[in-house]
């Protein structure tokens, strides 16, 4: 692909990523942060019911051209992570927790669209590490998800498991690798793993990017002993480890393609929510 390609929301839903789109209510702060007094851009989006961090160190790094003139409207590409920070100059100060950007690409300019071939290169490398782990072990998995240490284990390789998409425009191989053809083809493995006791809880604990992830490819999964209850029971599983009433009550009963999916937007937009106990 040319230089002269940018990202733009049209690439972005194409390439199957628009989960990760997010939408500014108002202009980008470049700020001090009054707690930890670091440097800090703070992005504030539709999706997110909370502030967005960025390290400042990030942009300048990766030469983020974050003009002025971005504000209500504009849209960013974002993958987020949680992380627990403690003021350096504080000792025995509370930790504090913050939804940090983890990458992010600003559209319409066509050097990020070059510094996000070099992302999703990346990103394909732990992908085939995580499928390659998966096809290695997943007849393990069944007592793996008997113990914590074997469901995490799980857990953080089904987070790498993504849908990548070809930005050289050699061929359009998605169909081979869709989290949907994933899920369908290890579902018997990955069955007892979605229906076990302590998937819910390990799984709210992971950070907002990787729990979504697991999550969608967990969604995929087919039982072949308890067909579509399987599905319904995950959802109030997750929904009653949630804690959060309003979650719970989406989940509680579904009887029809209407409540389902108001069940999976209650459970989406609760996954980037701070995990339990923070």
């Amino acid at each position: 692909m040319s230089h002269g390609i940018s990202l733009d929301e049209t690439i972005v839903t194409r390439f199957g990523l628009a989960d990760n789109l997010l939408t500014l209510v108002g202009p980008v702060q470049n700020v001090l942060h009054p707690t930890l007094s670091e440097p800090m851009f703070l992005f504030r989006v539709e999706e997110v019911p909370e502030v967005i961090h960025l390290e400042r160190s990030y942009v300048f790094d990766n030469q983020v051209s974050l003009k002025p003139s971005y504000g209500k409207g504009d849209k960013i590409l974002a993958w987020m992570s949680r992380l627990r920070r403690t003021p350096a100059n504080q000792p025995g100060a509370a930790t504090l927790d913050l939804l940090m950007a983890r990458d992010l690409f600003l559209l319409n300019d066509w050097r990020e669209f070059q510094r996000f071939k070099q992302f999703v290169k990346s990103m394909k490398i732990l992908d085939a590490q995580a499928r390659q782990w998966l096809t290695d072990h997943h007849e393990e998995f069944a007592q793996l998800a008997q113990s914590d240490n074997g469901m995490r284990r799980i857990l953080e390789c089904l987070a790498h498991v993504a849908e990548w998409p070809d930005l050289d425009g050699v061929g359009d191989d998605r169909h081979l690798s869709s989290l949907e053809l994933i899920a369908k083809t290890y579902s018997p493995s990955l069955a007892p793993v979605r229906s076990a006791a302590r998937m819910p809880g390990q799984l709210l604990a992971m950070s907002p990017d990787k729990r979504f992830n697991i999550f969608r490819l967990m969604s995929f999964v087919e039982d072949s002993v308890h067909g579509s209850r399987s599905l319904i029971r995950f959802l109030a599983d997750l929904a009653a480890a949630t804690g959060d009433p309003q979650v719970a009550e989406a989940c509680n009963v579904l009887r029809s393609g209407r409540d389902l999916a108001r069940a999976f937007a209650a459970v989406r937009r609760y996954l980037i929510a701070p995990p339990p106990g923070t």
